[in-house]
């Protein structure tokens, strides 16, 4: 997952001044945060984003007041052993950006275009080409969440999604429900039939439908139209017999002739991670929804094998 989404608005509150870009490079030895990880900050010295767990950030902010001054980029190399007892170092590269920049990025992932940034000894800039050190970032448009429903348990699900950074969609039944329903973490919501939701909401592999009406026919309904039309995830709240009896239903239909349509249907949807409070139930749907879009196998992080994280950019 990016941190650009969570950078855009800080960069438009700071449109009218001066940025500064804070990039991990690279590392040697294990740290909190991989490279790839951004922060941005303001001549002000407020900033947003991490590049580890929250220790180093206020020095790489004052770093980058020298940044402004001189009118330079810095190169930093940050051993985290003496002090925080972390076996790495961090690489950052800290460089004053155009303030057109984010709004590159942001246009692009509004589209659900994935858009490609280098970053080297000449800074930060779109394109995939950069020097044998460069850090190139292939920045995936983020987990777009469509939820149709219009139940009070939908507002826990969405919340957790909102602090993940996703972006989010409800899905209600009638026009007159949208002024009705309260906005959760500002999710945009739309009355659509079951027909409309494609239209609105092309399918790609880091979409994910969920279906939160409880109510059988409605969600054959949805079903009918989502299942065959390729989202990366689809999910079911409701029993196993729930599942059966619409399963059965789309079957007859034949719609499920395709393996790879079940391979993404979850259903009942979650993890097994225990508890019944609503809240404890949305955590466990979005924890299911991100390691099944991110193709990991949700389990104990004491078990695996080998590293315990994957890079998604190079350096």
């Amino acid at each position: 997952m990016s941190d650009w989404p969570f950078l855009f608005d800080f960069a438009r509150k700071h449109r009218e001044g001066r940025l500064a870009l804070a990039s991990l490079v690279a590392r040697e030895g294990s740290s909190y945060r991989q490279p790839g990880a951004r922060m941005l900050i303001a001549e002000d010295g407020s900033f947003t984003g991490s590049l580890s767990g929250g220790c180093l950030e206020e020095g790489i902010a004052n770093a980058a007041r020298q940044v402004f001054a001189e009118g330079a980029p810095r190169k930093m190399t940050i051993d985290t052993r003496p002090h925080f007892g972390c076996p790495g170092k961090l690489h950052v590269l800290i460089e004053e950006i155009p303030a057109a920049l984010p709004l590159v990025v942001e246009s692009a992932l509004r589209e659900r275009r994935p858009i490609s940034l280098v970053t080297d000894d000449a800074g930060t800039r779109v394109g995939s080409r950069g020097s044998d050190e460069a850090l190139i970032e292939k920045v995936e448009p983020p987990v777009r969440l469509i939820v149709v429903g219009w139940t009070p348990d939908i507002e826990p699900v969405l919340s957790f999604a909102a602090s993940l950074g996703w972006q989010r969609h409800r899905v209600v039944r009638e026009q007159r429900m949208i002024a009705e329903t309260p906005r959760v973490a500002g999710e945009a919501i739309r009355a659509l039939s079951a027909d409309e939701l494609r239209e609105h909401y092309v399918p790609d592999d880091s979409t994910a439908v969920l279906m939160m009406t409880h109510h059988l026919a409605t969600d054959l309904a949805f079903l009918r139209e989502i299942l065959p039309a390729g989202y990366g995830y689809v999910g079911l709240l409701g029993s196993r017999r729930r599942r059966e009896t619409l399963l059965g239903e789309l079957g007859s239909l034949g719609l499920l002739e395709d393996p790879s349509v079940t391979d993404r249907f979850y259903a009942p949807v979650g993890l097994d991670l225990g508890g019944h409070h609503p809240a404890s139930i949305a955590l466990a749907i979005v924890a299911e929804i991100q390691a099944a879009l991110a193709g990991a196998p949700a389990g104990f992080l004491r078990d695996r094998k080998g590293s315990i994280h994957a890079v998604s950019v190079s350096a």
